[in-house]
């Protein structure tokens, strides 16, 4: 009709379509050589996607550094620090608040055992990397897009068919399905189908809020009510699905700040469950005095990284490593 208002989902494909636009520019622009790209010392290995959230990026990224660390690699992570306060960079303590550094950052900072570096600037994070903590490889957590700094690796995550996704914000896609060309190993996530590399993420224990941890036969027989704030939701509350007897769930935005009053509410509503469940991402963003008088009840889930082909992945970095190493240091 004549002088009606678009609807919102015409107005998002427009958006969408502005945006594919912009984003085609800019990495014309990269691809030419008109914006320039800088290179660092280190070994430079990003782990990223074109999806919006919710692939495992950073349960990937925890199960490679791990592994090039337990080879006497030098490595550090740089991660954006997603709404974390502080500018950065800055290296990330076990006792940073999340709201100061993000939930990912303190994650990973509480449980590997490399450093790891808030900074948005993902070029000045490489570098202090380098300087303060001697790092022959840097892996960027969430870095596919952030085409400024020279990398050596692009592993890019998928967790569906985006050849048949739509682009922010008329669907879930940051770069058009084409963007996978750039990277050197594309791995399929969450059974989506990619020919090539697959990997999952399977529950391997669980996690008190005093850090201890326990078994997932735990939850056999059990009432359980779950909650969670991630990208995808669904893959948390089915992988819970068949291991409890009653299952209750909350799915906040990914990335959702806790209050008190949410936590009250989760605890109002688990009145009569035998345990509350969580991720880690989102236990590490909760205040543990708010969970006075449950914190018995509540556990977090710990994921593992099922992927065969990692350790070849991790073959080909540390040969990165020793070949960008000066001569005489070893």
């Amino acid at each position: 009709m004549r002088g009606s208002m678009p609807s919102s989902s015409g107005i998002r494909n427009l958006l969408a379509v502005v945006y594919g636009a912009a984003i085609r520019v800019r990495d014309t622009l990269y691809d030419i050589g008109a914006l320039p790209v800088r290179a660092v010392p280190s070994v430079v290995v990003s782990v990223g996607n074109i999806e919006a959230g919710g692939t495992g990026k950073t349960p990937f990224t925890m199960a490679l550094v791990s592994i090039l660390a337990s080879r006497g690699i030098r490595t550090c992570v740089v991660t954006r620090g997603y709404r974390g306060r502080l500018s950065g960079p800055v290296v990330v303590r076990p006792d940073h608040a999340s709201e100061e550094v993000g939930d990912e950052a303190l994650l990973m900072a509480r449980t590997l055992s490399v450093p790891v570096i808030k900074s948005p600037d993902r070029i000045r994070g490489a570098l202090l990397a380098r300087v303060c903590c001697g790092a022959e490889v840097v892996v960027l957590d969430d870095g596919f897009q952030h085409r400024r700094i020279r990398r050596d690796l692009d592993i890019v995550l998928v967790s569906r068919d985006v050849s048949k996704e739509r682009l922010l914000p008329a669907g879930p896609l940051r770069e058009h399905a084409g963007a996978l060309a750039r990277a050197h190993h594309v791995v399929a996530m969450k059974g989506s189908g990619f020919p090539g590399l697959a990997a999952d993420l399977r529950p391997q224990c669980l996690v008190g809020t005093d850090g201890r941890t326990s078994s997932l036969d735990t939850l056999a027989g059990r009432s359980i009510l779950a909650f969670c704030a991630i990208g995808r939701p669904e893959h948390f509350f089915g992988m819970l699905k068949g291991m409890c007897s009653r299952l209750d769930r909350i799915a906040y935005p990914d990335h959702h700040r806790y209050t008190r009053g949410d936590v009250a509410a989760i605890m109002d509503r688990a009145s009569m469950a035998d345990l509350i469940v969580t991720t880690e991402k989102d236990l590490v963003k909760i205040d543990p005095t708010w969970l006075s008088g449950i914190a018995e009840r509540v556990r977090a889930v710990r994921v593992s990284l099922d992927m065969p082909g990692l350790e070849d992945i991790a073959d080909g970095i540390e040969e990165l490593a020793r070949m960008r190493r000066v001569p005489g240091q070893g």
